[in-house]
């Protein structure tokens, strides 16, 4: 509910620049890789997922209801970067409960469950989101209105911590994890350089979001996010499938040409119809891309040190995409190149990633590195 409305609230209610839009992005890119890294270690260190999983989900939902009081678009900042921090808590420690509880060969599967249901909930947000527009936007102003549905979005957020409650962990699974297994192997390098580069291609949500924002109107932006949700969430089942027949490599690179594809389009195309196909195939994209290197990374870990590579991953990732959105909001900011300028050169981006991904990264085991299927 409240992604698609945060950049329009920044930018038009509490005086925004789009370079400020791109530090929002980025800081709070920041704040999850931190958290991945150390959360990802320390439910290995701990062998215990279900406590840190608590901790991240509850601590976004205290942050939620402080963005409907935000007064300046650096409250709001500080706000998402504690809110964010909350979500890299949790999902590196729920990534490998996955691993802990699955099969090798059932990770596609499953991780395309997890993000199946994820992006339910995420599709359903906007269309809640687009209904309490039409609803409250005829009966009091903007930003009031902007406010209101921040609070009512806090609702679902408190439902989900309640529900933790009843999540079990497989103690036997992480009572197998070895702290002295090494993780970082030729393989397993080449895959996170790889990764890493293309992470400078990727700039956040808001400015898609920005950029349709250019040709839809407000009304229509989150019905715009929903579709990219909707095709996000009936894609991330075929696509954990998928991955499990033909193998992470071969899907990740699909995902990065998608990507590149995508980001061009959306510098040169301005119709509506054009948006909204666009919106779906990053919906593809971000199916895969959310479930594919998971994969990657369980199969490729000795030792069931699954935390701490898949955290290591985030981390870096995310990292990176501090200069991204910064990259991206500055170009957008000053117009250099105009607002085409950062989806062009992500395209190309990304385009070299997959390309560099195919020939140098190797195929992991369908069975992992030893592990127990």
């Amino acid at each position: 509910m409240m992604v698609p409305l945060l950049p329009f609230f920044l930018t038009t209610i509490l005086g925004a620049s789009a370079f400020a839009v791109g530090l929002f992005e980025g800081w709070a890119a920041v704040a999850l890789s931190l958290m991945d890294m150390f959360s990802g270690w320390l439910s290995d260190k701990t062998k215990r997922r279900k406590p840190l999983m608590i901790a991240g989900y509850g601590l976004s939902s205290l942050m939620k209801p402080l963005f409907a009081f935000a007064t300046s678009w650096q409250q709001v900042l500080v706000f998402r970067f504690a809110e964010r921090t909350g979500k890299g808590l949790r999902r590196v420690p729920r990534d490998a409960m996955i691993g802990d509880i699955e099969g090798k060969e059932n990770l596609g599967k499953a991780f395309g469950i997890r993000k199946m249901m994820d992006s339910s909930g995420a599709t359903l947000g906007p269309l809640l989101a687009t209904i309490l527009i039409v609803y409250l936007g005829g009966t009091m102003p903007a930003e009031s209105m902007y406010r209101e549905i921040f609070l009512i979005a806090t609702i679902p957020a408190f439902i989900g911590v309640a529900l933790l409650f009843f999540l079990r962990e497989k103690a036997s699974a992480t009572k197998r994890i070895s702290s002295n297994s090494k993780i970082v192997t030729a393989n397993f390098s080449s895959f996170m350089l790889v990764a890493a580069f293309f992470s400078l291609s990727q700039f956040g949500i808001s400015f898609f979001l920005l950029k349709a924002g250019e040709t839809l109107s407000l009304v229509m932006i989150p019905i715009a996010y929903l579709a990219y949700n909707a095709v996000y969430a009936a894609s991330a089942m075929p696509a954990g499938l998928l991955t499990g027949r033909v193998g992470p490599r071969k899907m990740l690179s699909l995902a990065y040409i998608l990507f590149g594809i995508t980001c061009l389009f959306f510098g040169i195309l301005s119709d509506i119809y054009s948006i909204f196909i666009l919106f779906a195939l990053l919906g593809i994209f971000t199916a895969i891309v959310e479930t594919t290197p998971r994969v990657f990374l369980v199969r490729a870990t000795p030792g069931r040190r699954y935390g701490t590579t898949i955290g290591t991953y985030q981390g870096i990732t995310g990292l990176l995409m501090l200069p991204a959105n910064m990259a991206a909001g500055l170009l957008w900011a000053t117009y250099i190149g105009g607002a085409h300028a950062p989806f062009l050169i992500s395209a190309a981006i990304a385009a070299f990633s997959a390309l560099i991904l195919f020939f140098a990264v190797k195929e992991p085991s369908k069975y992992g590195n030893g592990n127990l299927k």
